[in-house]
């Protein structure tokens, strides 16, 4: 079963184990979310699938999905200009998304489709988001390289550098001037 919902002005199609990335939505990471505005619902029935569609929404109908991820998308940059008048703007934008799994789709009349636990763990342990995190501060890929690092700082404390004269160098002597 397939359903068609409406979340931040746009239409995503949907199914129980699909992850799939919207606006930025209120909420923590493994928190649940319900999605009233249930636009189609499409069931396979053989060859003729069983379909409800709403006007504008199908009544007691309801999409649950799980929060996977939270992040920001790729920077956008707009810039402006104006030809021969000296004017340039540049702005950068970072879109923040919420990730989502559907957890069960349900048509209001008790027909429920829904994902199993094992394969909502299964889905989510090979998800890894795209999304890069908000303000988190960098740190090195390796525990090697931080102990490189904080040993390399350590140093540097230890021994600053003696402030030494650098070594007086002759003049270079000058071309003779052209007659």
């Amino acid at each position: 079963m397939y359903a068609v919902i409406q979340t931040g002005g746009k239409q995503y199609r949907v199914q129980p184990g699909d992850v799939f990335q919207v606006e930025k939505l209120e909420g923590d990471v493994g928190s649940a979310l319900t999605f009233d505005q249930v636009l189609l619902l499409s069931k396979p029935n053989g060859e003729t699938p069983q379909i409800w569609l709403g006007k504008p929404s199908v009544s007691g109908a309801t999409v649950k999905a799980e929060i996977v991820g939270q992040g920001r998308g790729e920077k956008i940059v707009m810039v402006k200009m104006k030809r021969r008048k000296q004017y340039r703007r540049t702005q950068g934008h970072r879109q923040e998304y919420t990730q989502l799994i559907v957890t069960d789709v349900d048509n209001g009349s008790g027909e429920k489709a829904t994902l199993s636990a094992s394969d909502k763990q299964a889905k989510v342990t090979s998800f890894k988001t795209q999304l890069k995190p908000k303000g988190e501060a960098f740190t090195p890929k390796t525990l090697g390289s931080r102990k490189r690092l904080a040993a390399k700082a350590k140093e540097a404390k230890a021994s600053p550098k003696a402030a030494t004269p650098a070594e007086a160098k002759p003049a270079k002597k000058k071309a003779a001037a052209k007659k």
